[in-house]
């Protein structure tokens, strides 16, 4: 009897301790609700920040604050920067900032609770493993209900207001970084020790930017199939889409699986198995030539000379006759001649809309067309199919030219690029911030062709040199790797990769790709090698070897 009352004086007092400290103690996450961040903590111009709500949830056995907020602009016609913020119980000191996607403006695609781009589906989030995890929408936003958020991606209306417009380039950024550092400190008492970015396509040119433009921010980069040069990939849409809707230019599906089957029939065997996936395209050469109907007319089965023209163009670089920023004066083409497929890219209808629609015209054509009308000055009725991609003029003969050679909005162009894009290849000040980039593509992406984070790579290379480069970047191109989609649905360790490269110091070595897919794991091969099949179980890694091009020839 003694021993069971001690026990029970002892736990009433237990209880009557801890009873004691949350009375003394309120939920943190509540002492969050409706803080203010004042201007002069954020870098940039803003009219200070609030937060809307802090509530605690539970995600799969993870417990964190859930802070939603805004940052309010100067110009009163500007639209809030919305932003959300996960604050792990289990913190491990450490911050991830999630990019958005296409034209931002929904705050789902960067809310920053499930995995990272390029990241394993069956694997713990970022947030389950104690990174606190936060992202934005960019700084613009409509409602368009009972329609989902996420058709904000697609419109680009915001881009008339110029204060939004720079959010969207990467002010955003900055300050929902600097907005989150003070909601870091309040909350945990110390600012975070480590800082990442991951995004992809436009959140890779926003993970581009931010080792860019405010280099002592981030620890460790990882920009997946980024749309770095931005403005040359716009043009690019305009220019295919322009020979996808001329007269008898059209590609179908009868024709994209014509090209597709073609080219998986010459050149799928070359990496030693026959799976859907090229995997070195480079070593993939399908003359268009031999897709051609005899009589150049359409038939069943070979493509008419227009249609033979829509594909060399896809698969040819877009040019500007003068560089836009940073030099950049093309953008390659895609790889369609050697393993990507076309039949995503072309929209439902086979003609034109205006305005274009998303889904049934193409996705080039609708983004294209969008930033003639809205980040440009062409005006709202614009027809994107009289645009000249290579000078900035106008097709049309009734309307006026600009003397020179330039087009009468090349310094609209020249402009947007310098602001949008992101371009710049010096990155000594990220370098010795101790910053690491990781830049990933897959070969059968046809929204950003792959060369053009190859391209990207080279120009580290050339300006950084070569060794310095390769002390802190690395390039992976995935083989079946679409836009977020593909033959492969390529995932693996990208904050695990990232962190312990900027923290500990090990570089990324012998790293495992897994297919969302099936589970099937692959090498993840730093370029220019590519995973070539030996002999063994075709869904194991060990399986292949890495494999610089034509080794295997």
């Amino acid at each position: 009897m003694k021993f069971t009352r001690n026990r029970i004086i002892v736990a009433l007092a237990i209880t009557a301790a801890m009873t004691a400290s949350a009375q003394a103690s309120p939920d943190p996450c509540k002492s969050l609700r409706y803080a203010s961040i004042p201007a002069a903590s954020i870098a940039l111009p803003t009219g200070g920040a609030d937060v809307i709500s802090a509530t605690h949830h539970h995600q799969k056995g993870t417990g964190f604050c859930k802070v939603l907020g805004s940052i309010h602009p100067i110009d009163p016609d500007a639209d809030d920067i919305r932003f959300e913020l996960n604050l792990p119980d289990n913190w491990n000191d450490k911050a991830l900032h999630i990019g958005g996607g296409t034209f931002d403006g929904y705050l789902a695609a960067a809310a920053g609770r499930g995995r990272t781009a390029v990241g394993i589906k069956s694997a713990p989030t970022p947030l389950a493993r104690g990174y606190a995890t936060f992202g934005s929408d960019g700084g613009h936003h409509t409602d368009y209900f009972p329609l989902p958020d996420a058709i904000n991606a697609v419109n680009a209306k915001f881009a008339r207001n110029k204060e939004m417009q720079q959010n969207f380039a990467g002010d955003a950024l900055k300050k929902v970084h600097d907005t989150v550092v003070v909601l870091l400190t309040q909350y945990y008492g110390h600012a975070p020790r480590r800082m990442y970015f991951i995004g992809a396509s436009t959140g890779g040119r926003e993970a581009l930017k931010v080792a860019q433009r405010y280099p002592d921010d981030y620890d460790g980069v990882l920009a997946a199939y980024a749309a770095w040069d931005q403005i040359e990939l716009d043009l690019q849409f305009i220019r295919t889409a322009q020979a996808l809707y001329s007269k008898g230019g059209y590609l179908g599906f009868a024709q994209t699986r014509l090209i597709q089957h073609t080219v998986l029939k010459a050149c799928d065997a070359q990496d030693g198995l026959r799976d859907g996936i090229v995997s070195d395209p480079d070593g993939c050469h399908v003359d268009p030539a031999t897709l051609r109907c005899p009589d150049g007319q359409h038939h069943h089965g070979c493509l008419s000379d227009a249609q033979l023209h829509t594909l060399i163009t896809f698969a040819t670089p877009q040019r500007t006759s003068t560089p836009v920023s940073d030099g950049v004066s093309s953008i390659p083409g895609y790889n369609v001649l050697s393993g990507a497929d076309l039949t995503s890219a072309t929209g439902i209808l086979p003609f034109p809309l205006h305005n274009p629609i998303f889904l049934f015209n193409s996705f080039g054509y609708v983004i294209g067309d969008t930033v003639l009308r809205n980040f440009l000055t062409v005006g709202v009725h614009y027809d994107a199919r009289n645009f000249d991609t290579t000078t900035g003029q106008p097709k049309t003969a009734d309307m006026s030219f600009a003397p020179g050679g330039a087009g009468i909005w090349h310094a609209e162009v020249m402009q947007q690029a310098l602001e949008v894009d992101a371009t710049n290849a010096n990155l000594r000040p990220f370098v010795a911030h101790g910053g690491k980039l990781i830049l990933v593509h897959g070969t059968t992406d046809n929204i950003i062709p792959t060369n053009s984070t190859v391209d990207y790579y080279h120009r580290l290379q050339a300006t950084m040199g070569v060794h310095t480069t390769a002390s802190f970047a690395r390039l992976y191109i995935i083989p079946g790797l679409g836009h977020g989609f593909g033959k492969f649905d390529a995932g693996f360790d990208t904050i695990g990769t990232l962190d312990a490269w900027a923290d500990q110091g090990i570089a990324p070595t012998n790293l495992i790709v897994t297919d969302n897919h099936t589970g099937r794991t692959r090498p993840l091969c730093e370029y220019p090698a590519y995973p070539h099949y030996t002999t063994g179980d075709p869904t194991q890694a060990t399986s292949f070897t890495c494999t610089q091009p034509n080794a295997s020839k």
